[in-house]
């Protein structure tokens, strides 16, 4: 075999090997935590979806118990990942803006949990509509 083979067969090898995501961009934080099922839905009832990263001590078992009790967010959408630590969720932005759902839920998550927003996707409510 020569060099351009032997050059050949790597390139074609390293072309189907997997890519892993390095969980730096918030690209990556929003792949983690993607449902297109979520976000489909979320669209046809008019809510957006909220990804966020978690800094500090991640409980997702806290998070979805939380999400339960916090106004617009559908409890049933919400999603973990522990690698990268994000967490997103379907909300009603009706009933709050995506700030303050994240800020519930962060109060009701363990002490040292930070959330912050990285992307909202969907049509987000005028100010005007939110209370």
């Amino acid at each position: 075999m020569t060099a351009t083979h032997i050059a050949l067969a790597v390139a074609s090898l390293l072309a189907f090997s997997p890519v892993q995501a390095c969980g730096v961009c918030n690209e990556d934080k929003v792949a983690a935590t993607y449902d297109h099922a979520v976000v489909r839905r979320a669209t046809l009832q008019g809510r957006v979806v909220v990804f966020c990263e978690v800094r500090g001590t991640f409980d997702s078992r806290r998070l979805k118990a939380a999400a339960s009790r916090i106004s617009g967010i559908d409890a049933a959408s919400l999603r973990t990942s522990a690698n990268p630590a994000t967490v997103s969720f379907a909300l009603d932005d009706y009933r709050q803006s995506p700030q303050s759902a994240v800020n519930a839920l962060q109060a009701a998550a363990p002490k040292g949990t930070e959330l912050v927003i990285v992307q909202v996707q969907g049509l987000a409510a005028a100010p005007s509509r939110r209370h």
